[in-house]
């Protein structure tokens, strides 16, 4: 149970670290804000909240934007009668901020950097459940390149590359990682509605570091792990300015480790689940 727990919490506290989209700004609007629900379960777990952000193109080559903020309903298991003082009512607060910033090198190449302030609730409300952030300081930062589908009419694609870096938090530090991502979307010629398909690779390249009970740092035997994710969705036109975004999501975690690495200093990556999201974005 308890190292469920421990990866419950990285899940929810990492699930959100990613740029706004894949692709480049907006052409007519100076910007977007977006407010939608998430739903996450694996086995008897799962989680529930409210997540919102903002973007706005404050030059013709620079985009800001504020990420991942919201509110988390519940993140709990269901309880075991052989589990003793255990709390499946739990979870909920205020998630993390992220910061965002992408420059357009031309009209297909982005250069992009986030930065995850840990304001969120950390406090923990009893075994079966987990905070809405774990307190963990990080830079993702890349590039991306999308363009359309020259052979393919209505179709474009998205792609991204970058490098998370985690600042220590708990007597823990998370490994250098690689991420690799696309997209593909395709709008229909006769409707208001475009369909999309995207998958991430994420790649634990350095091992992870704690302090063990000595006070020095040791390390964990986390390098090579691996993360993946698929997601497939529709994004619907309600107007020129207003959209509703659905999403099915998959994920699956592969976390290298030895006998010898303690349980309670895994950094776990972003976990084995199902889940969706929905949202309405406003453009202005």
């Amino acid at each position: 149970m308890f190292k469920k727990i421990l990866l419950l919490a990285a899940a929810i506290a990492t699930s959100s670290y990613a740029t706004w989209d894949y692709f480049g700004f907006p052409q007519n609007s100076q910007g977007s804000v977006k407010a939608g629900i998430y739903y996450d379960m694996d086995d008897d777990w799962s989680q529930m909240g409210l997540k919102v952000g903002a973007r706005v193109k404050v030059a013709p080559t620079f985009e800001l934007s504020l990420q991942g903020f919201g509110y988390q309903f519940w993140s709990e298991n269901e309880c075991d009668e052989n589990i003793p003082r255990c709390n499946n009512e739990g979870g909920n607060g205020l998630r993390d901020l992220i910061i965002g910033g992408r420059f357009a090198l031309n009209p297909m190449i982005n250069l992009f950097l986030d930065l995850n302030l840990p304001i969120g609730r950390d406090k923990y409300d009893g075994e079966g459940t987990t905070a809405p952030s774990n307190h963990e300081i990080y830079l993702y930062f890349g590039g991306q390149l999308h363009n359309d589908i020259k052979s393919i009419k209505n179709a474009s694609f998205g792609t991204e590359a970058g490098a998370f870096w985690g600042f220590r938090h708990h007597a823990r530090e998370r490994g250098l990682e690689f991420h690799l991502g696309g997209e593909f979307d395709y709008t229909l010629p006769a409707a208001p509605v475009t369909l999309l398909i995207g998958a991430q690779i994420k790649l634990r390249l350095f091992r992870s570091e704690y302090q063990n009970e000595v006070k020095s740092d040791a390390k964990m035997h986390d390098d090579l792990s691996q993360q993946y994710k698929i997601w497939v969705g529709t994004n619907f036109a309600v107007t020129n300015n207003i959209s509703i975004n659905g999403q099915i999501i998959v994920r699956s975690e592969n976390l290298k480790s030895k006998r010898s690495d303690p349980e309670d200093k895994k950094i776990h990556m972003e976990g084995d689940a199902k889940g969706f999201t929905l949202d309405v974005e406003f453009k202005f």
